[in-house]
């Protein structure tokens, strides 16, 4: 009974989102018809046990930022990732769209949805309002299920709605405002909003939700409903956006693109029209009540996961119902039998073909075990020397030793503990492979985080969860919002317990006698950010809210490591680094101080289609 009643709720979501042909609806799944019998809304509504499940089907549409199949929303970029996108990877899949479209300069309106960084309307974005709206509608009229109920699970509905809108808020801005389930009786010609009026929209959709759901889930309920929403995250969904607004894409005194007029731009669809450093207090009052919320918290609130630091790490963001997750999400897979069927795809353009490779520039950032920046000095074309045991015995540094714990869960370099031996990056090395630049590990250095050592079996025998909103997101943001709010002493506490989970001093310690300027700590606290969420999706938004065209303009190098051979052998454990300099992306400056990066690409095009479609939505300027 149990089986058919899933088969019912999942034929009845089919009916509810399946596409129609209407010429006003946003893409081609979202203004559908009812379903064509009142008996399938009518059953599925009758019984708590079909309506539930019918709100679960709706959380399976939320944002995984992992591939997993060739579907749309498994595979966004033709295997390729948006953190390749950053100054952080490089994508070396030559068939994805990243080095196809992005890397060539090709990317415009026209690739926008087939090709691009995020859906508009292949995301399942629209499908899960949609589905999220149909449950707000008709939840009340479920017999079996108590008032408290019904408001949590509304609650968790307007969380499911306010999730999409903020995935495609960082990508597009302003956005037309869906408040209900359209059918095509409907006036469907809902014009684009303003850049503040979608912010608006998004923060009020988490206060509800906020005002219903408990604070964090009961430890009792965890193994069973892990990933379902909380308090803690419709607040910390709520800051994230703060944050973002408050940053200089929208909130300055002049639009992210000037070089001519657009009606997106003087509608205040991409900005807010002029700069108010207020903002930035909101950031505070929302983090400050995050923390309030989370000490008087019964269950003992949310905390950094704790112990030795690695491993510590890789609970943050890998393990399921740790006291650190505020929003996780995942696909549905039956469960596998191996790793491999669990994760292939990403595992295979992750670990074999490069999806994501990690720059020099970025293990550059991460600093020596203790919390002392790492001297990138060391990187001339042959890596300085040391002499030890005496003279004539010489031997290169190798950089990769005693750093921060994060590198090594981020990153495969060479000469670390992997699959029961050492790790080989070396040129020829099982690890690096035979070309100069190409596969997994083209820069020198492969992705380990989330694919870990190719052989382990994710938690609960499913594919990883995507680290949607951690906790040490908050911390941090609360940092930069306390920096620019003028407070930048007490932004050292925020950090420095991010730092501290990792075993790094304090950035004071680290960096003794420094001058923390408001800039300076602006820098160190979007670095931390790239160290701490690698490959989670947040390092492209920090480049993109605070217009950082110097990141996006530069060269990225890589690294060539060699055995030492001396007189005919090798000798173990030593070799030579050699930096080199990774092909050109097309936004990257040219030869003769040639600067190729518009401004344009802060903000992704919407696709023509829907331009077309005449139901109010204004393209973003440049394209």
């Amino acid at each position: 009974m149990k089986k058919m009643n899933k088969i019912l709720v999942g034929l009845f979501l089919a009916i509810a989102i399946a596409s129609c042909t209407d010429d006003y609806k946003f893409g081609n799944t979202f203004l559908d018809k009812q379903p064509g019998e009142d008996i399938t809304m009518d059953t599925v509504f009758s019984k708590a046990e079909f309506a539930q499940e019918f709100l679960w089907n709706s959380y399976s549409t939320l944002f995984y930022g992992l591939n997993y199949d060739w579907s749309p929303r498994g595979n966004a970029m033709g295997m390729g990732l948006p953190e390749s996108l950053t100054d952080n990877f490089q994508s070396y899949l030559a068939w994805d769209n990243v080095n196809k479209i992005y890397y060539t300069g090709k990317y415009n309106a026209s690739a926008e949805n087939n090709s691009s960084a995020y859906h508009y309307t292949l995301e399942g974005s629209w499908i899960g309002i949609r589905s999220a709206y149909i449950f707000l509608e008709n939840v009340d009229r479920v017999p079996d299920m108590d008032a408290t109920t019904k408001a949590r699970l509304k609650g968790e509905a307007k969380m499911i709605i306010a999730c999409h809108y903020a995935d495609m808020y960082r990508h597009f801005g302003g956005l037309p405002l869906v408040k209900k389930a359209f059918t095509t009786q409907d006036d469907l010609k809902i014009p684009r909003a303003t850049a503040k009026e979608t912010l608006k929209f998004i923060t009020d959709l988490c206060d509800d939700a906020l005002a219903v759901l408990p604070w964090k889930l009961p430890a009792a309920d965890v193994a069973k409903w892990d990933g379902r929403f909380s308090g803690g995250a419709a607040l910390g969904l709520k800051i994230r956006m703060l944050l973002f607004a408050a940053s200089p894409l929208l909130n300055d005194d002049v639009p992210y693109y000037t070089e001519k007029s657009y009606e997106s731009i003087d509608k205040f669809h991409v900005w807010f029209g002029r700069k108010d450093e207020t903002m930035w207090n909101d950031v505070v009052t929302a983090c400050d009540l995050f923390f309030q919320k989370n000490i008087q918290d019964p269950e003992g609130g949310y905390s950094l996961t704790s112990g030795e630091a690695r491993s510590a790490f890789r609970q943050s963001y890998f393990t399921r119902g740790t006291s650190e997750m505020l929003i996780s999400t995942r696909i549905r897979y039956s469960i596998p039998t191996n790793y491999w069927d669990a994760n292939y795809y990403c595992l295979q353009s992750l670990g074999s073909y490069g999806a994501a490779v990690p720059t020099l520039n970025y293990s550059n950032l991460f600093p020596m075990a203790d919390g002392t920046p790492f001297d990138i000095n060391v990187w001339n074309d042959t890596l300085a020397v040391a002499k030890i045991n005496g003279p004539g015995d010489t031997v290169f540094l190798d950089p990769f030793a005693n750093r921060d714990p994060r590198l090594y869960e981020t990153c495969l370099v060479n000469n670390v503990d992997y699959q029961g031996r050492k790790s080989e990056l070396w040129m020829g090395g099982r690890d690096r492979g035979k070309g100069f630049e190409s596969g997994s590990a083209a820069s020198g250095m492969g992705v380990f985080k989330f694919i870990l050592e190719k052989n382990s079996a994710t938690s609960l025998g499913a594919p990883a969860q995507w680290p949607y909103l951690r906790l040490a997101e908050i911390y941090l943001s609360y940092a930069e919002a306390l920096n620019q709010a003028g407070r930048t002493e007490e932004a050292f506490t925020w950090i420095d317990q991010v730092r501290a989970r990792v075993g790094l001093k304090g950035l004071k310690d680290s960096y003794p006698g420094r001058t923390w300027t408001k800039e300076v700590f602006l820098n160190e606290v979007l670095d931390e950010r790239s160290r701490e969420f690698g490959m989670e999706g947040v390092r492209l938004f920090d480049m993109k809210r605070w217009k950082r065209a110097d990141d996006y303009r530069k060269r990225l190098s890589g690294v060539r490591i060699y055995r030492i051979v001396r007189e005919g052998t090798v000798v173990p454990n030593r070799y030579s680094y050699h930096k080199f300099t990774l092909f050109k992306r097309a936004w990257q400056d040219g030869d003769g101080g040639v600067i190729n990066f518009d401004p344009k690409s802060y903000m992704a095009a919407f696709p023509v289609a829907e331009i077309y479609k005449d139901y109010g939505l204004t393209q973003n300027p440049g394209w």
